[in-house]
């Protein structure tokens, strides 16, 4: 191991040069649990990892309805959030076990798991309330103790605390993992939000640049479960927003959102662009006289301009000259064509051509993180979130 170090937090990894972790995450798409196994080494300057296996199991309908309703502010009981809380570890925890079995891989042979839980509420300092919070559902000490295996969770609140946004919080893996020694490279996530991550060519971790773009899927598939009944959860590959013709004079009203043009530190979610803002875009698409795939259309071309402004605004003009796309959105035809032709001279390819497919990769990232936090490394940028310092993430749950 490197002399950069931290102070050791788990004893176990002591005299260890690898390890086998399993990252476990459902973003805000809520659809599901996102496992990847993944062996990694415990270098410091240039890690390494492999991927070894990855699943991607579906919530079940009545799960995933009661979290919609938790995330859209419904009235809940503290009985129904407790036991809602309880669902998500034992989801979670389902989902380590068909990794497992999938990558054929001994269920006690797992040194960790890096959980990020299921965000049903995301109140950064700056928006407006008077206290900050983030709430991850999924205690890590339950699937600790559904699984057998050390769990780090609870990522998110220690940075909350201190004044960060408490996201991003993959910009650290980009960094370790992904960084280029030549080219200005983009890592962006298209998920529920869209975030992305700029990394200078030879650059210091200081250098990165990294925020919360708006929305990714988040919107668009609501949209399509509602307009497009029975035809799955999402506009699989983009097909219907490609027949249809997006409304340029709506996508400008949207853009005059206070979100884009706000500097970073910034992050989103269901808060600003959840369920009310679907409706309002829905409500004003039929004012318009838009047809469904008109409207779906509307929404990806606003994912798709919010993000290059993002590039155009805060980003190092001519800085940037490769994108890579993860997330749901890089399997997206209508967003990654709107890609390319609003970036015109960036090369823009899916996260896989770098060796980790596109949904594989967020979980991959928080087992990354979970490996830092056991090795006692402060696994966030500081710039990035606005904390006052940069702390050791993660609550540390004993199997």
């Amino acid at each position: 191991m490197s002399e950069s170090m931290g102070t050791l937090v788990w004893p176990a990894l002591a005299n260890r040069s690898d390890v086998l972790a399993v990252g476990l995450i459902s973003g805000t798409s809520m659809d599901g649990v996102d496992a990847a196994v993944v062996a990694m080494d415990l270098d410091t300057v240039h890690p390494k990892i492999e991927l070894r296996g990855f699943v991607s199991n579906p919530y079940p309908q009545e799960l995933r309805d009661a979290l919609a309703d938790a995330a859209s502010g419904a009235q809940m009981t503290a009985e129904e959030l407790a036991m809602l809380h309880s669902s998500v570890a034992i989801a979670f925890a389902n989902a380590y076990f068909a990794a497992c079995r999938s990558a054929h891989v001994d269920t006690h042979k797992v040194d960790f798991i890096g959980a990020h839980g299921q965000t049903v509420a995301h109140v950064p300092p700056g928006s407006g309330a008077p206290v900050a919070g983030t709430l991850q559902l999924g205690p890590p000490s339950m699937i600790a103790a559904l699984t057998g295996i050390t769990t780090v969770g609870d990522f998110r609140s220690g940075d909350v605390a201190i004044g960060g946004q408490g996201a991003p919080l993959v910009p650290y893996c980009e960094y370790m993992l992904r960084r280029g020694e030549r080219t200005g490279r983009v890592i962006l996530n298209i998920g529920g939000i869209g975030n992305l991550t700029y990394l200078a060519p030879g650059g210091s971790i200081e250098d990165v640049i990294a925020f919360d773009t708006g929305p990714g899927n988040m919107v668009s598939d609501a949209l399509f479960r509602v307009l497009f009944p029975g035809d799955g959860e999402y506009d699989e590959d983009g097909v219907r927003a490609l027949a249809g013709t997006p409304s340029e004079e709506m996508v400008d009203e949207l853009m005059r959102h206070p979100f884009f043009p706000a500097a970073p530190p910034k992050s989103a979610g269901h808060r600003e662009f959840g369920p009310a803002f679907a409706w309002t875009l829905q409500r004003n698409a039929e004012s318009k006289g838009l047809s469904r795939e008109d409207t779906i259309a509307t929404a990806v071309r606003l994912t798709v301009v919010s993000i290059a402004d993002a590039v155009r605004r805060f980003l190092p003009a001519s800085g940037v000259e490769e994108m890579f796309v993860t997330g749901g959105g890089a399997r997206n035809r209508a967003i990654m064509l709107g890609l390319e032709h609003e970036l015109d001279g960036i090369a823009i390819a899916s996260v896989d051509a770098l060796g980790i497919p596109a949904e594989a990769k967020e979980a991959v990232d928080f087992a990354f993180l979970a490996r830092e936090t056991l090795l006692g490394r402060p696994n966030v940028i500081r710039a990035v979130t606005g904390a006052s310092r940069a702390l050791v993430l993660g609550s540390i749950a004993r199997g």
